[in-house]
């Protein structure tokens, strides 16, 4: 591992990465281009076969005004290389960055004074902005309805919808909240969504205070995650078993509760994690959907067979 020291860090920024060689200079040079270099760089290279590995080594011996944990681990998924990050973190806060990825030159500052302003409320747990393309326009077209005269708006995870925040956002959160709530896993598989981590916070009161601000820019690759999401979806089932299940703590339609009760069955099935379906969040409901969920299993097998994703 390499490791650059320093205590008394307020913000760490973490990124987990596979076989990204060829982009990830990007993100390092979005760093070394902050109007503010108060943060940490902590990378998880979840077991990559490229070169990631000689590009640190090689930044390690530069003069930067950062400082940088590299550590390199066996292949286990984003959500393990995440969890091993927020181990190695030593920020009060962390804000994930994707190695695809990179942030305006004016991130990190922005970031340090949303931070001071939310630092001693304790149902704020955290800042968010809007992930844009190079011009500056949010990835989703449009911004999010936030208080004009304010300038943000406080909303926990599950109110983005209402907000026009639903997707293309990126946050910071403060460590020791997020290390209570650890990225979920399953044996054997690599990846579940990280709204079962995010939504779970929100369920326990947490908040964030969201901005109107483009400081993050995302250009999708095409070996990227949300560009294969119904493979991911096939290759890591309980994964998406689990959201399913989670979700039903989150809504309260009874048609809606009924749909995910049946995924959450039918992925188990597919998965081969029987078990799991033990720990409903709603045992009942589950019991009279079970017909259903087993039929949609049924389905779910055909269509991975074919690679023929739902419509």
């Amino acid at each position: 591992m390499l490791n650059l020291q320093k205590s008394n860090l307020k913000l760490s920024i973490q990124t987990a990465t596979y076989n990204r060689a060829y982009i990830i200079e990007r993100a390092y040079q979005s760093l070394l281009e902050q109007t503010c270099h108060d943060f940490e760089w902590v990378v998880v290279d979840d077991g990559s076969t490229d070169n990631t590995e000689d590009l640190f080594i090689k930044w390690a011996q530069e003069d930067n005004p950062f400082l940088i944990t590299y550590l390199k681990q066996e292949n286990g998924g984003i959500c393990r290389a995440r969890n091993k990050g927020l181990e190695l973190v030593r920020g009060e806060y962390v804000f994930m960055l994707d190695s695809d990825d990179y942030l305006t030159p004016d991130a990190v500052e922005k970031l340090h004074q949303w931070i001071s302003e939310i630092d001693n409320m304790a149902d704020i747990v955290g800042v968010g902005a809007v992930i844009g393309n190079k011009n500056g326009v949010p990835l989703k077209g449009t911004f999010p309805y936030i208080d004009e005269k304010l300038g943000y708006v406080d909303a926990t995870n599950l109110e983005r919808a209402k907000y026009n925040m639903d997707v293309d956002m990126r946050e910071a959160y403060r460590t020791d909240i997020l290390k209570q709530y650890p990225f979920p896993v399953w044996p054997g598989e690599k990846f579940a969504p990280e709204g079962i981590v995010l939504n779970e916070m929100a369920l326990q009161g947490y908040k964030l205070r969201w901005r109107p601000d483009v400081i993050y820019v995302a250009e999708y690759q095409p070996d990227g995650l949300t560009q294969g999401a119904w493979n991911l979806e096939r290759r890591n089932p309980m994964g998406y078993a689990m959201l399913a299940n989670h979700q039903l703590k989150c809504h309260n339609s009874f048609m809606t509760r009924y749909r995910l009760a049946a995924r959450h069955i039918a992925l188990s099935i597919v998965g081969k994690g029987y078990q799991y379906l033990l720990d409903s969040n709603a045992p009942l409901l589950t019991l009279l959907t079970l017909p259903y969920g087993i039929a949609l299993s049924f389905r779910k097998k055909r269509q991975y067979k074919m690679d023929v994703p739902p419509i």
